[in-house]
């Protein structure tokens, strides 16, 4: 499932990777634990988008090894949420589903998914000793 979700949003993703993103201080609304696998696609889109925001948000206050430690925990929190959904909703989705999960999340998925990557680049280009830090956490998705 992870497989099928995340490579059908990064998919999508790709398509409208435009404009810039930006830092949200809170996370509101739906989460990976809220996810059933009755819920709406609306819902689980919300919530993919909240989990991805965690991530960002996150990876982005990594400066050292002290601020690397706590992103690990926030990690753990945003990938707990993911491997959650996954869990809940089980098997392979269908491009259908994923255009329905994701087609109300374009711009907050493509902005996102920037901030997901410049993050992972800085920290490889100015920081990459704290890389273990965090990808541990990171490689806790289930495939």
């Amino acid at each position: 499932m992870r497989t099928g979700l995340i490579t059908s949003g990064l998919l999508a993703g790709a398509l409208l990777l435009t404009g810039c993103g930006k830092k949200h201080d809170k996370i509101e609304g739906k989460t990976g634990a809220d996810i059933t696998a009755k819920s709406s696609a609306s819902d689980i889109g919300e919530a993919y988008i909240n989990e991805l925001t965690r991530v960002a948000d996150a990876l982005e206050t990594v400066k050292d090894e002290d601020s690397a430690k706590t992103a690990a925990v926030q990690l753990k929190v945003a990938v707990d949420g993911l491997n959650a959904m996954q869990d809940e909703l089980g098997g392979k989705m269908d491009s259908m589903r994923a255009m329905q999960i994701f087609g109300g999340h374009m711009q907050e998925f493509a902005e996102v998914q920037t901030r997901i990557a410049t993050s992972i680049a800085d920290i490889q280009t100015n920081h990459p000793e704290l890389m273990e830090t965090i990808s541990d956490e990171l490689d806790r998705l289930k495939k």
